[in-house]
């Protein structure tokens, strides 16, 4: 009987043993892998630019993940402008850190605002996010009252949203004596001669071969509308010659939205020797293939604006 009792202490001394040495085995294997899977402090992004946040993330052995990308007028394209964890947080070493980045100001199309009131000009100013400026007046013989004369920034220009536009705007005739020069482009070339002469200003017919007018028409003139004329003033008109033609081609604009994300207004802007126009302006489904029948002279483009958003420039067909 004591023998057998000798025998149970022993065992039970061996199991004991074995369970502390299992014990400290478990924990030193446990310890390793908390050192090796520490904790760190989240960095702090905002503000840096992508390298920077690089940087900052490798040294607390941390992960990066571009997750999205914003407009944001008062941050500088490329630089985050939030994170996920936040700052100061405690994560698991390798943790992947998820970042939201600017891409600056909203670029957005200037509108052309040229023989426009100014009612419509704030209309389609507004439409394209941006702000009517300083008004200035100025007299004209080539538009009424209250119509647009020139703008600042000019049509067809790219600027961040919100950016202000100012205008200068007819004030009609002028009263106080003052004689304008006269529109005379698309117009015939003898009857802006025999104004001229009638006027006593020195006149210069210059013929050209062109594709801006048909022959004896002006396709350009000096001094430009609205410059003021002094006595005596040299005036100079250029007129297509007998091989004048003037070009319109027939084409098709085709612009095929992406087959995702949700409805988008879509703004079509002609490009040609006579200037810009809008050929487009309506809200789409994705996938939708908008096709405008246009006439083009000389060389043409279509700019293509999604949601007032400058998208890319299509050249078309010049032959």
């Amino acid at each position: 009987m004591k023998k057998l009792f000798i025998i149970l202490l022993k065992i039970i001394f061996v199991l004991a043993v074995l369970a502390g040495l299992g014990y400290y085995a478990i924990n030193a294997v446990m310890s390793s892998f908390v050192r090796e899977t520490g904790e760190v402090l989240v960095p702090d992004l905002q503000g840096k630019t992508l390298i920077d946040s690089l940087e900052a993330l490798s040294q607390a052995k941390l992960a990066m993940i571009k997750e999205d990308a914003e407009y944001n007028q008062d941050v500088p394209s490329g630089v985050v402008i939030r994170q996920f964890p936040p700052a100061g947080t405690n994560v698991k070493e390798g943790k992947t850190i998820r970042i939201t980045v600017s891409m600056g100001g909203e670029i957005v199309y200037v509108p052309n605002l040229t023989g426009e009131t100014i009612r419509s000009a704030t209309i389609l100013l507004r439409a394209s996010g941006l702000v009517l400026g300083e008004l200035t007046k100025k007299a004209s013989v080539k538009y009424e009252e209250g119509v647009v004369l020139q703008q600042d920034p000019v049509a067809g220009s790219t600027v961040e949203k919100e950016t202000t536009v100012n205008v200068i705007v007819s004030n009609g005739a002028p009263t106080n004596g003052d004689v304008l020069m006269f529109d005379w482009i698309g117009k015939s070339g003898e009857e802006a001669k025999q104004w001229a002469m009638d006027n006593g200003y020195e006149v210069s017919v210059i013929e050209q071969q062109t594709k801006l007018a048909d022959p004896g028409f002006i396709f350009n003139q000096a001094p430009m509308p609205d410059e003021k004329l002094t006595a005596n003033a040299k005036v100079t008109f250029y007129i297509g010659d007998s091989k004048s033609v003037f070009e319109q081609k027939e084409q098709v604009v085709t612009y095929t939205l992406p087959e995702t994300g949700d409805s988008k207004r879509v703004r079509l802007i002609l490009v040609d020797d006579r200037g810009e126009k809008d050929i487009f302006n309506g809200v789409r489904k994705p996938g939708s293939v908008i096709s405008i029948p246009v006439k083009t002279q000389g060389k043409a483009s279509v700019k293509v604006f999604i949601n007032n958003v400058s998208i890319e420039t299509m050249e078309l067909e010049n032959k």
